[in-house]
């Protein structure tokens, strides 16, 4: 079986996204606010790879938290309270907070991992509790790391897939909130927020980028779980003049992009465990799929082994970060060494690797 998908019409594809400033603005509100950085790699291994720059999102710390997604979870959890309270558009994260304690909100989700803590943090600030939904194979560490943020972890008999219908289930029969980071029909204003809470990784790399090397990047690979981190890249890079190119990297264990784009339709798949836990989804968010099966160019998937031995070579370099985030600078290598001339990547080539998540 093949480890790569190409769609050649996505380099034509552009989209028309507009970020919202009011995100950047409030995500300035919350405790520990600060751009991660964005971390220029060795000169050395960019001319192994035969590109001009390689970039490093580096998101192993963001407000205090070891990934990314308290981006989007922050946002969706403050615009899910706003509404159910109708407060207005302006108001205040301590604003917030005060209404939601009044009402005795009770959040729902379900998480492999850092999207969970994410929302457990965000009912903490918000004054809510969080009930957080659990594959079994969740590790016991992971679990009480959630737990540790004053969120009821609940373990299900299954999967994500699992945990995450089961989360729906108990919040209609309890009138919770449920926020989740997947959409499906009929659930897609709460994700579509949380994608929203995305931009600002966006943002930041932008001024970043200019400021290192003096341009944007001309190609940036995601890491794709249920693909709503992707939605914000490609809404955002494929409305950039010239667009840039999205690669798109997955555990071959749970490879549903790659499969959804194989066959041309959101295709659920079984999973397996995999190091890149963070990723093991095995269906794509219905949001998401619209702008991943246009707008991606490249989808990759690679192996535990390919994802530490990037993993390992960031260590040599100073760099510490988890498996989802080492999984960008894999598929990179496995492209440049296996398809480079496909995917027209040459020494002009500025790439961006989002890292999105620290040591596990």
């Amino acid at each position: 079986m093949s480890t790569m998908y190409a769609n050649p019409s996505a380099c034509a594809w552009t989209g028309q996204y507009a970020i919202d400033p009011a995100i950047l603005t409030f995500h300035k509100t919350l405790p520990e606010y600060s751009q991660t950085p964005l971390r220029p790699l060795p000169q050395w291994l960019c001319e192994k790879l035969g590109v001009r720059h390689i970039l490093l999102k580096d998101e192993s710390r963001r407000f205090g938290l070891p990934a990314y997604k308290i981006l989007g979870a922050s946002w969706g959890c403050y615009r899910v309270v706003i509404k159910e309270l109708s407060l207005p558009e302006t108001t205040s994260l301590e604003r917030a907070r005060r209404a939601a304690e009044h009402a005795d909100l009770k959040f729902y989700t379900a998480t492999d991992g850092n999207y969970g803590r994410a929302v457990a943090r965000m009912a903490t600030l918000l004054g809510a509790q969080a009930y957080i939904y659990v594959p079994k194979v969740m590790a016991e560490a992971t679990k009480e790391k959630i737990a540790s943020e004053g969120a009821k972890v609940i373990v299900v008999n299954g999967d994500y897939d699992t945990a995450v219908k089961e989360a729906e289930r108990i919040s209609v029969e309890t009138g919770g909130l449920l926020i989740e980071d997947t959409a499906w029909p009929g659930y897609e204003e709460i994700p579509q927020w949380i994608v929203d809470g995305y931009s600002t990784m966006m943002v930041e790399i932008d001024e970043q980028a200019q400021e290192v090397v003096k341009q944007p990047p001309t190609l940036v690979l995601v890491p794709v779980g249920a693909g709503s981190l992707a939605q914000a890249v490609v809404a955002h890079y494929k409305a950039h003049v010239p667009p840039s190119t999205v690669f798109s990297v997955e555990p071959d264990t749970a490879a549903c992009l790659k499969t959804s784009l194989e066959r041309g339709q959101i295709t659920s798949i079984p999973t397996e465990d995999t190091s890149m836990c963070g990723m093991n989804c095995g269906t794509v968010s219905s949001l998401a799929w619209p702008y991943l099966r246009d707008g991606v160019d490249g989808s990759i998937t690679i192996t535990d082994v390919e994802a530490k031995t990037a993993q390992d070579l960031l260590v040599e370099i100073g760099i510490h970060i988890g498996p989802c985030g080492a999984a960008s600078l894999a598929a990179l290598t496995k492209v440049l060494e296996e398809e480079k001339d496909l995917f027209h990547i040459d020494c002009d080539s500025v790439v961006v690797l989002l890292a999105t998540e620290g040591p596990r």
